[in-house]
């Protein structure tokens, strides 16, 4: 199975053209259909399942990296890397900051992205291995050096899920969007700026196979 990004006029056999995820913005992803799970609790699916994702935009300071990780396994696959923090940095830019306030959409606050080189890809894609469970993980290193930060979806406190993989467009997003807290871990006066590192996954529904001729 498969679950594409970019609608694709030529696709043909079991792939699938991406979906979003749909359910509350702090809550759990609605599953796919009975079998699936892609939320706080896991990700997994019944067969082999590829799924595209797209880098949408980062806030904050923070040198981040984003991934999967084999539960099971503890293997790591890296899915996006900023190349630097925020698309101003080593210029005189004053960046405006906003930190604890979700800045989706807007250039407050360190905004990085892929056509300011933040991020140097758009799309990236990864194969589930069927009965596996996965989660993403996302990693962060303050401008010193001195604060390194590593949490995982399977809390809702680091990773919001909103979206289905088979709903099409929903608004402003397209399949699953899933927006990090890089504070995500219980601590005193934590805040929930869930834009620190968003991405999405999925967003169209599936394309019935070619008749066999």
């Amino acid at each position: 199975m498969r679950q594409m990004k970019r609608k694709n006029g030529r696709t043909t056999g079991f792939k699938w053209l991406l979906g979003a995820i749909a359910a509350g913005f702090m809550g759990v992803a609605t599953p796919v259909h009975g079998e699936d799970l892609f939320g706080n609790e896991a990700v997994q699916f019944p067969v082999d399942t590829t799924v595209e994702f797209e880098f949408k935009e980062s806030h904050g300071a923070y040198l981040s990296t984003l991934g999967v990780v084999n539960l099971d396994t503890g293997e790591e696959t890296v899915l996006f890397q900023e190349v630097k923090p925020y698309d101003a940095f080593g210029s005189e830019q004053p960046q405006p900051s906003s930190p604890g306030q979700n800045n989706i959409g807007t250039a407050i606050d360190f905004l990085g992205t892929v056509d300011g080189g933040a991020v140097e890809n758009r799309l990236s894609e990864y194969t589930f291995k069927a009965n596996t469970r996965y989660a993403f993980y996302l990693e962060s290193v303050s401008p010193t050096g001195q604060t390194r930060r590593s949490v995982r979806s399977t809390t809702n406190l680091a990773a919001a899920f909103n979206g289905s993989l088979a709903g099409g467009t929903n608004e402003e997003i397209t399949g699953v969007r899933i927006a990090w807290d890089d504070a995500g871990l219980p601590q005193p006066g934590k805040d929930e700026d869930f834009d620190d590192f968003v991405i999405e996954a999925g967003g169209f529904p599936p394309v019935p196979c070619p008749p066999i001729r």
